[in-house]
């Protein structure tokens, strides 16, 4: 773009970053939860951005994602900002200081979902992540009230934490990706993300790969909120899901999975692994011969070393990050294309908008009507970055970021911000 450095380095840094220690109570026990909250940019609207749990958080991390929410919102051209909210909760500790593993049924025995050698108690963990919420709700009750930053879920958070938050504020507008029945709930956002991710997989299978939907392959990380309705979408369009992994194990079949059979099963047990078919590993599934290739659990889980043994014709990133620096490097090398994930996974942040803007009008869409949004808001962005990277002979990554960072410096520049 030939910007001059001192500009790039505005436009690469956050705004603020606050680090803070929530004091919890849990069961009794008064728990510090560290955490960080990344005001990256605001000069396209509030600062947006989805609230983890997880107990490997770190400030680089929470400012990286908060600066991929900045450039996810530009280049789906939407009023929000950049921002990311990271509590660090210590799952580990907290199992040993409850014992709460010696209490579980055996098929919940095992590694659990943040890779602790002990039983998983999904009662147990609600109720932490229920209790860690609220106090981060109450701590920042005013930044959210005032909508300077509107956050919603994000990897260890869903609806019923997001409600905790609007418990708090009273504002329905505070917060989006609330629980039904919630004010200013909105139809259609919990399945948003992985709609918008089937239907640019679909175009860049067509369009990009010259391949028609119907019997391709498919591999997907992560059977959650993103993966599940994802893999079921794609299936209705002809896709063959040949192999799906969550924290716990997975499962692959050549001839194609049952996706309706496997989200039941999903639901059922808590996890896809044992469903049926031949046992599948995160590392195993990142190296299947399959047509698309998409990691939605996640981040950095292809990198440097793992690049080289992805065999998928492309990859499709419906996941935060899930392609480090090297691994791109290592992918470009191998020709394998990447669509990015402020393309893949921004129908949630389309739809939040939605909700944020409709918040206080108690008027209800139908799902249709904000699916609908978010397959034009997202084709259209589809079209400008396929548009130029043809035009320029760039990646469609590089398109995508240069169209973004267009965007950001154009509204920074117009606010006196640069």
């Amino acid at each position: 773009m030939g910007l001059d450095p001192r500009i790039t380095e505005e436009i690469i840094h956050p705004h603020e970053v606050r680090v803070f220690r929530l004091s919890c109570h849990i069961m009794g026990r008064t728990v510090a939860i560290p955490g960080v909250m990344a005001l990256h940019n605001n000069a396209r609207g509030p600062y947006k951005g989805g609230i983890r749990l997880a107990p490997d958080s770190s400030v680089w991390e929470t400012v990286e994602l908060a600066r991929l929410m900045t450039l996810k919102t530009a280049l789906a051209d939407i009023e929000f900002g950049g921002a990311k909210s990271s509590l660090r909760v210590p799952w580990e500790h907290l199992y040993e200081l409850f014992s709460h593993g010696s209490r579980l049924t055996s098929h919940e025995s095992g590694r659990n979902g943040f890779g602790l050698a002990t039983a998983r108690d999904s009662g147990f963990e609600k109720m932490v992540a229920l209790e860690v919420m609220e106090a981060f709700a109450r701590q920042f009750r005013e930044t959210f009230r005032s909508h300077t930053y509107v956050p919603a879920p994000d990897m260890g958070t869903g609806a019923d934490e997001m409600t905790m938050i609007y418990n708090e504020t009273l504002d329905p507008a505070s917060v989006t990706g609330k629980a039904e029945g919630t004010p200013g709930w909105l139809p259609g956002r919990r399945e948003s993300t992985g709609f918008g991710c089937t239907g640019v997989t679909l175009r860049l299978l067509r369009e990009a790969l010259g391949m028609e939907p119907a019997g391709r392959t498919v591999a997907i990380q992560g059977f959650g909120n993103v993966g599940e309705p994802l893999a079921r979408a794609l299936a209705r369009e002809g896709v063959r899901i040949v192999g799906v992994t969550d924290a716990r194990g997975g499962v692959y079949d050549p001839a194609g999975l049952d996706v309706e059979a496997l989200a039941e099963y999903a639901r059922r047990t808590g996890s896809v692994d044992e469903f049926g078919g031949q046992p599948l590993g995160n590392e195993e599934l990142l190296a299947l011969p399959v047509d698309v290739l998409i990691p939605a659990a996640m981040g950095g889980v292809i990198d440097g070393a793992s690049a080289h043994r992805v065999r998928a014709a492309a990859i499709v990133e419906a996941a935060n990050m899930p392609v480090t620096l090297e691994g791109m490097d290592v992918l470009a090398r191998h020709g394998i294309p990447v669509l990015p994930d402020i393309l893949a996974n921004a129908g949630g942040v389309v739809a939040s908008m939605e909700e944020y803007s409709r918040s206080l009008s108690a008027v209800k869409l139908p799902a249709s009507v904000v699916l609908r949004d978010v397959e034009a808001t997202l084709n259209a962005a589809f079209d400008l970055c396929l548009a130029r990277s043809r035009e320029e002979k760039i990646s469609f990554l590089e398109a995508a970021s240069l169209i973004a960072v267009e965007r950001v410096w154009k509204a920074m520049r117009s606010r006196r911000q640069v």
